[in-house]
């Protein structure tokens, strides 16, 4: 009589370490990195640790962060925005001639909060029209942006007159130039100087990442970008509005780049086609990159986004404290920018 062989149990893939490598440092690496650049700027520069530094690096990242936040919404639905940083040249070119046009030589408050809600709006419009051509017209998001990044500094710089334009008085100023008090100086005459405070641009990126953080993870809203990011064919099966969502979520990245360009342009008191949103989207999905969300869509973390932002921060810090070339800097975030997806495709 023949004997049959017991059939082989099944087993699953053996698990492999470059992908397990590659799970724990996308997880974990933008913090592993950011506490070693901390330590390591601690030990080289003793400027590095005062207060006043930590205030300087959150407050020149700020603009950029609240940028960052609509990326992630943006890269988690596997698209790309290549305008921001066009478009907040926009904005705040037009919201300081707002400024000057109705507020005379001493723009009163209500021009000002009009000047500040007129930022926002403007950049939701502009990020609709990206929407718009991307969901109804069908075109590639990179040609989109592509198009209108040339398009809306094109337009800055034919309203600013080719050149930069300032606000009058002090007022505008406040918006991005102000913040809450931490830290008091005594003047030698008895009177007390505030020496470190938490910028308004600060308080709102903050505020922003934590309302982005909730709506990703906890809103349908969210939970559809990330559906069909991660994919879209089978989102439409599920019945979710593919064209709506895309289409709310490029008018989203557009108000917070309006935002961004408000606290800018207020913190400056001015704003230029060539200054105001130069290379932010670098910085931005560089920043989103970083924090672990795919480039490919249908994964994103706006609390890694934070951790990205404050880990450019850091570098671009620390590259001006040890004297390297500013030219220099685009060489180290592409390098990180190539370094992040690498990893990704290790996560993968």
């Amino acid at each position: 009589m023949s004997q049959t062989t017991p059939p082989t149990p099944s087993v699953g893939p053996t698990p492999r370490r470059g992908s397990a490598l590659g799970s724990v440092l996308g997880t974990f690496g933008p913090f592993l990195a950011l506490l070693t650049l901390v330590i390591v700027g601690l030990s080289t520069n003793e400027a590095f640790g005062k207060p006043e530094n930590f205030q300087n690096i959150l407050w020149a990242m700020a603009p950029v962060g609240i940028v960052a936040i609509g990326m992630t919404f943006v890269i988690s639905l596997g698209g790309i925005d290549l305008s921001v940083g066009s478009l907040a040249a926009l904005v705040g070119v037009a919201t300081i001639t707002f400024v000057n046009s109705l507020g005379g030589s001493d723009p009163s408050t209500a021009v000002v909060a009009a000047a500040c809600v007129l930022a926002v709006l403007l950049g939701a419009c502009l990020g609709t029209l990206n929407g718009l051509l991307v969901a109804l017209a069908r075109i590639p998001p990179f040609i989109v942006t592509l198009g209108t990044m040339a398009a809306f500094k094109s337009l800055a710089q034919t309203l600013a007159n080719d050149g930069v334009v300032s606000a009058r008085g002090d007022l505008f100023k406040s918006v991005g130039g102000g913040g809450i008090p931490l830290l008091y100086d005594r003047m030698p005459d008895d009177s007390l100087r505030v020496a470190v405070m938490v910028p308004w641009p600060v308080v709102a990126f903050f505020v922003v990442a934590a309302l982005g953080h909730l709506t990703l993870r906890r809103t349908i809203f969210g939970r559809r970008v990330l559906a069909i990011g991660d994919n879209e064919t089978a989102s439409r099966y599920a019945a979710v509005p593919v064209r709506t969502v895309r289409l709310a979520t490029y008018t989203l990245c557009g108000a917070l780049a309006g935002l961004g360009a408000l606290m800018s342009a207020s913190y400056l008191n001015s704003a230029s086609h060539s200054q105001t949103g130069a290379m932010w989207e670098l910085d931005a999905i560089a920043a989103v990159v970083i924090g672990g969300t795919i480039m490919s869509g249908g994964s994103g973390t706006v609390a890694g986004t934070v951790v990205g932002v404050v880990l450019l921060g850091v570098i671009n810090n620390l590259l001006v404290m040890w004297g390297s070339p500013p030219a220099l800097q685009g060489l180290f975030k592409g390098s990180i920018i190539v370094a992040a997806v690498l990893i990704q495709r290790g996560r993968k």
